[in-house]
């Protein structure tokens, strides 16, 4: 029974994605790449509410994560071509070695000392990534990472689309397997009370360890397709502010929900890309939706909007 509610999401995201890159591909290239933009940084969003929403551990290098498997992605596909499978398996690697990485260090402290202790250790990687010019090309930011024929057939603009949108709707469904399954069950319950879990025996190191992997390898898949929208990536994408940015959007869109995050996402870069051509102020729109969203739809604008429009 509670199989179909996740099916129904799945099968209008897909009619969603399908819809969205016919009329990008026929009316306007540019909301082609803005759609696939939402589809990268919302699943690299929907990777943070698993550990912030779900498990209540507030990360702030979540970004660092996504930018980290972005430049692994650029830098192979720079020594050895750009081919789909090793461009994911990289990405996917990349994340969950650097999540497994960070969580060993700071999930030994919870509340404020995890926060810090995040946004340090995605600090260092924008340290080894500025000043590694010779392979990240430093504050320059890496391009030309494609052979000189082109673009490979898999990035081109609709392909990437669909490849990106297929990224998010399988990530959807993990996520929404594993929080069914008893990690996922445990990890939520660490949120809520978490004395009583280690009172039960169960050891929230190793059940927060492996869905902060989890969520590095999401947000490493979404990463490692995120330099070919471009042909660029910059130090930017590895820079404690993008983390922020990404926690932004977590809560705009609801962070205690999945789908939420392409909300926060959609919402976020569209003032981003529309209100800053005719004001360099638009962050103050941001702010100015993030006060009102979190006093007035705690639950962030996905789920408020549903109760709005009723059941």
């Amino acid at each position: 029974m509670k199989t179909a509610p996740a099916l129904a999401h799945i099968r209008t995201a897909l009619a969603a994605a399908a819809a969205l890159t016919a009329y990008g591909a026929l009316a306007d290239p540019y909301l082609l790449r803005l759609a696939t933009e939402i589809l990268l940084v919302g699943t690299a969003v929907m990777s943070l509410n698993l550990v912030t929403g779900q498990g209540g551990l507030v990360s702030l290098c979540h970004g660092s994560l996504f930018g980290g498997a972005a430049y692994a992605a650029a830098m192979l596909a720079q020594q050895t071509g750009a081919n789909l499978a090793a461009t994911l398996a990289i990405g996917i690697a990349a994340g969950a070695c650097l999540a497994f990485l960070v969580a060993l260090v700071s999930l030994r402290s919870n509340g404020l000392f995890f926060l810090v202790v995040t946004l340090v250790a995605g600090q260092l990687l924008w340290e080894v990534v500025f000043h590694w010019r010779e392979a990240t090309g430093g504050a320059d930011g890496l391009r030309g990472f494609t052979s000189a024929a082109g673009r490979p057939w898999w990035s081109q603009p609709v392909w990437l689309y669909a490849w990106s949108a297929a990224w998010a709707c399988a990530s959807l469904m993990l996520l929404r397997r594993y929080l069914r399954r008893p990690a996922g069950i445990a990890l939520q319950a660490l949120r809520d009370q978490p004395l009583r879990m280690q009172a039960l025996g169960y050891s929230a190191s190793r059940i927060r360890i492996g869905a902060f992997t989890l969520s590095g390898a999401i947000a490493g898949g979404a990463g490692a397709l995120y330099p070919f929208l471009n042909l660029y990536i910059s130090p930017q994408a590895v820079h404690w502010s993008f983390s922020a940015t990404l926690l932004i959007m977590g809560v705009i869109g609801g962070i205690k929900t999945l789908h939420g995050a392409f909300a926060g996402a959609a919402i976020y870069l569209l003032i981003q890309t529309y209100l800053s051509s005719y004001t360099d102020r638009w962050q103050l729109l941001i702010g100015l939706l993030f006060v009102v969203t979190v006093l007035f739809m705690p639950d962030g604008v996905a789920r408020g909007l549903r109760r709005r429009g009723g059941p």
